[in-house]
């Protein structure tokens, strides 16, 4: 927000043309949109998992396998 504030008020000086404040405004607003979507994922991902360890406190998490699978044998 303050980076929209800063252009709004030309703090910086560089933002003469209405073409490159659309394209700042844009860009600003997808890495706002970027930064919320990312924070939502990752309470929705501990939301889930929370609620998955009360459903069934037996699950275990051991974390991502590490195996790329079992080798050819010879024939």
């Amino acid at each position: 927000m303050e980076a929209l504030l800063n252009m709004v008020e030309n703090v910086i000086g560089d933002c003469t043309k209405a073409d490159a404040v659309e394209q700042y405004v844009i860009d600003e607003l997808r890495k706002m949109g970027s930064d919320a979507l990312h924070c939502w994922a990752e309470s929705a991902v501990d939301k889930a998992t929370e609620q998955i360890r009360k459903e069934q406190p037996g699950l275990h998490g051991n974390g991502k396998k590490k195996s790329a699978g079992t080798p050819p044998t010879e024939s």
